[in-house]
């Protein structure tokens, strides 16, 4: 294989494992959570990311279906309408507490859109700590949710909107007895 040829491979990883970490932060999951969902280790998803390793067609295919998308999706150059349709999102559900998490949209670096539905009186686990000075836009779209952060506990009922930095250890419980949705906007500093 000559110079050319391998620099063309190293750049078509990079290409690969920036477009996976790309899609895998607009879904606002984990490296963990991607293995799980593709059958990859996280050691191996983070290589891939890097452009340290070259994927097999297999583990390609496994980490597409992992991200919801097809492969072609990842080798080819992003769309300008970045459009995720009804039942293609990414779901998560808390076994312990029911919670569920769907990934809804990361239209930019830094920025997350998730939907949450939390059974009555549910509680997450805990969120680590973001990098400093990331923010979270909680909207509640019905019943009622307590933030908890190491500053501060805020009550929002239906129709609320708040805005938190968050980067401390901080978790999120329903209130009341019935089920509480809300739409929950991460906004990470990208230095």
């Amino acid at each position: 294989m000559n110079s050319t040829t391998a620099s063309e491979a190293s750049e078509q990883d990079a290409l690969f494992g920036a477009a996976v970490r790309a899609r895998r932060a607009q879904l606002g999951i984990t490296l963990d959570q991607l293995a799980q969902a593709s059958g990859v280790s996280p050691g191996a998803l983070s290589r891939v990311e890097r452009g340290l390793l070259a994927t097999s067609l297999r583990n390609a295919m496994a980490i597409a279906r992992g991200l919801g998308c097809e492969l072609g999706e990842l080798v080819q150059s992003t769309p300008t309408a970045q459009i995720t349709r009804a039942g293609e999102n990414l779901r998560f559900v808390d076994e312990a507490s029911g919670v569920e998490r769907l990934a809804l949209a990361s239209p930019s670096a830094g920025v997350n859109l998730v939907h949450y539905r939390f059974p009555p009186r549910a509680v997450s686990s805990h969120f680590a700590a973001h990098r400093a000075g990331t923010r979270e836009v909680f909207h509640v779209l019905e019943g009622s949710i307590e933030v908890f952060t190491a500053q501060e506990q805020v009550l929002l009922h239906a129709g609320d909107t708040a805005t938190l930095v968050v980067d401390s250890e901080h978790r999120l419980a329903n209130a009341g007895d019935t089920t509480a949705r809300l739409l929950l906007l991460v906004l990470s500093p990208l230095a």
